[in-house]
């Protein structure tokens, strides 16, 4: 059983489990569990209101308990009204694939021991929990979507592995200090509100030494958005892209998303004792292309390529559709 201490995320003081919840010494704050998870946000992701998003979260429960992991992806982008109908499969497609284009960031952590603990921060569908089984001996998936979590549960479930899920914003971590050897960023980055304040809690929350993998997309990038097709997302003014976004797809999906450069992300990390032990533009895992047309997969090589090579390595990370870093915190005393 994965043992994990809890603290307050709003004052830090460590929490009791009292019940059906837990609940904070210092602030009186209550915490519900739902299905074993606990809650512990402190505001609402956003998309829906808690209120609203823990209904979801227990129908789609309700639904996981006559049904697979892969008919619970199904249904979920059913019932999720701002996903177009068009854009489901290829982000179903994106759900089911998770583990397997985990592999290659968790392999850019560095090896560890047996007794590492992994964070991964924004989990989603616990794919990276899963290629995590065999590296870690504690691992934890935070997320700020509660819905997600069940999704995740099930998909655990259903795999046998063991993780402990936990929903919370990433903003506001409920960890004591120094818990995590390693954590997982995997696209998070792009979608809080307060970049730097995941930077600076997720550095408290990591041991001396700990490596944190982080990856987003650049804000710089002229050509199409992954997810939506949309091109300079990062570069229109806020208003035009959510034109465009309606136009194409009905919605904006892109209205929660605040697209980051390399440069503020390194910035934001040294002012957290996060020093730079790698980085670049993000890495491609070449052979989880296989479903994708052969336009696609021939730029994919040739992208692959050039992030090889020193000159191009540093224009795409610059100008790339999206960079990634692997940070080390400073041990104790540590200055440079």
């Amino acid at each position: 059983m994965i043992e994990i201490e809890y603290s307050c995320p709003a004052c830090q003081i460590m929490v009791s489990l009292m019940g059906k919840a837990y609940e904070c010494r210092g602030c009186r704050r209550e915490f519900p569990i739902f299905f074993g998870i606990p809650d512990f946000r402190i505001f609402p992701d956003p998309y829906l209101t808690l209120e609203s998003e823990r209904s979801k979260a227990v129908r789609l429960n309700d639904f996981a308990q006559s049904a697979n992991f892969a008919e619970l992806v199904e249904h979920y982008y059913r019932i999720t009204d701002d996903v177009p109908t068009a854009l489901a499969p290829a982000f179903a497609n994106y759900v089911h694939k998770a583990p397997d284009r985990s592999r290659a960031s968790l392999a850019r952590l560095g090896d560890d021991p047996v007794q590492g603990r992994l964070l991964d921060l924004g989990c989603g569908s616990g794919g990276a929990l899963i290629a995590a089984s065999e590296r870690y001996a504690v691992r934890v998936g935070l997320d700020i979507g509660l819905r997600w979590l069940v999704i995740a549960r099930k998909r655990l479930l259903e795999t046998g592995i063991e993780a402990q899920l936990v929903c919370a914003n990433a903003e506001a971590l409920p960890f004591r200090a120094e818990t995590f050897t390693h954590v997982l960023a995997d696209d998070l980055i792009d979608n809080v509100a307060a970049p730097e304040q995941v930077l600076r809690g997720t550095a408290a929350v990591m041991a001396p030494l700990g490596r944190l993998w982080l990856s987003g997309g650049n804000r710089r990038w002229i050509g199409p958005h992954p997810a939506t097709r949309v091109w300079a997302a990062g570069l229109l003014p806020a208003h035009w892209r959510k034109q465009r976004l309606e136009r194409m797809h009905g919605f904006d999906l892109l209205r929660a998303v605040s697209l980051q450069t390399p440069e503020a992300i390194r910035r934001m990390g040294t002012r957290y004792k996060l020093h730079v032990h790698d980085e670049g533009p993000r890495r491609i895992d070449l052979s989880a292309l296989n479903d994708r047309s052969l336009t696609f997969k021939v730029l994919a090589g040739v992208y692959s390529r050039s992030s090889r090579m020193p000159v191009l390595r540093s224009l795409l990370e610059r100008f790339g559709p999206a960079f990634e870093f692997v940070f080390t915190k400073r041990a104790s005393g540590e200055t440079t």
